[in-house]
């Protein structure tokens, strides 16, 4: 009776803590990590030049969701085994922009003998793309291709196996098969059903439209504008001063309409705390007072405490007046996609379309409303 009573007090114990540990996890803003399995040989060319203007369209969807979602983004490229490379992994990030600056640079090249190497690419995505254990999270793939599998490759485990292992991790895998060809349907239907997720044909360009606005590039240019006046520090400026080179680096580089959609992604967002002093400041993470002058921004070292706050002031104004400017502009360009849409709708069974229909229907499981 003794060790009963010893047992039952230990459980009662240990409930509470379960119990609040629990609790804490439904305050916890939800997840979305999602990889872009995608065929990067010579066939695919419409697709990556689609996915390259959308992108930003279906994170900004994406981060509409209730309770807004923290997002993470990786990408899988694959070609075959005689090609100039194998897969080319970006393991899921926060850092959006990074995951970008690699689709930015993918190239449609290579292939031409029917299947590729489909299963190293599932197998990369699964073990190598850096998933979380962490709770309400939504884990998804999403292979998008136009050929089949080799399988007459043996030294990677079949789609079956990596599927199945996808799906221990709480990994929803679903296939997009662009054009008809009917072996990759046969594969691609049997992945997503092994999976847990959704089968999809789209057409083998993507079937994206271009959405161009006149307003896209001045969004795209005062979005740079605010990008420069990252103010990097501590242990992570390095990057947040790379972060902000990449951004007026895509100014020439990306689609004005992608920019424009990115900028209004970013006025979500807004700076990371960890890279940019004013938003660690404004969040109360870091006290100013307390950095030290070797971690601040070379515009502010050597300055007084009065001269810090005062140049701070000064930044926060510039990128809420800028920001004010995008707002105002984005409010035309919303007009002008609304106005477009209804004189000629989108397709319902394009690349974006069939994306973000997918993760909103899918979000719906870990408490994420649309």
């Amino acid at each position: 009776m003794k060790t009963i009573a010893l047992f039952s007090a230990a459980v009662l114990s240990v409930s509470p803590a379960l119990a609040a540990q629990a609790e804490a996890a439904k305050k916890e803003a939800p997840s979305i990590e999602v990889v872009f399995v995608l065929d990067t040989t010579g066939s695919m060319g419409g697709l990556l030049e689609g996915a390259k203007r959308k992108i930003w369209s279906i994170v900004n969807d994406m981060a509409e969701g209730k309770p807004t979602p923290k997002i993470k983004m990786g990408v899988v490229a694959y070609r075959d085994r005689s090609d100039q490379y194998l897969t080319q992994v970006e393991p899921l990030t926060a850092n959006l922009d990074a995951v970008y600056e690699k689709l930015l640079a993918l190239r449609a090249q290579g292939g031409g003998d029917g299947p590729e190497d489909v299963l190293t690419a599932l197998d990369h995505a699964v073990s190598k793309a850096g998933w979380s254990s962490t709770p309400r999270t939504l884990r998804i793939v999403f292979l998008v291709g136009d050929a089949p599998p080799h399988e007459d490759y043996t030294d990677v485990p079949p789609y079956a196996k990596t599927v199945q292992a996808a799906v221990l991790k709480g990994i929803k895998v679903n296939a997009i098969r662009c054009g008809t060809d009917a072996a990759t349907g046969q594969a691609w239907q049997s992945i997503a059903r092994l999976g847990e997720g959704k089968f999809f044909t789209i057409d083998q360009g993507g079937g994206v439209r271009a959405a161009d606005t006149p307003f896209d590039r001045d969004i795209a240019a005062l979005q740079a504008k605010i990008d420069g006046t990252t103010l990097a520090f501590g242990s992570m400026a390095a990057e947040a001063r790379g972060d902000a080179v990449r951004g007026v680096g895509f100014m020439s580089a990306a689609p004005a309409s992608a920019m424009a959609a990115r900028a209004e992604y970013k006025a979500k967002t807004g700076f990371s705390r960890e890279k940019d002093l004013l938003a660690a400041v404004e969040g109360g993470t870091v006290a100013l007072a307390k950095v030290r002058d070797s971690e601040l921004p070379d515009s502010m070292k050597g300055k007084s405490l009065a001269e810090k706050q005062a140049h701070l002031a000064r930044v926060a104004e510039e990128r809420a007046a800028l920001g004010r400017k995008i707002a105002e502009l984005s409010k035309k360009r919303a007009r002008f996609l609304a106005e477009q849409a209804a004189n000629a709708p989108a397709s319902k069974d394009s690349f974006d379309a069939k994306v973000t229909e997918t993760l909103r229907e899918q979000a719906r499981s870990v408490g994420i409303n649309y």
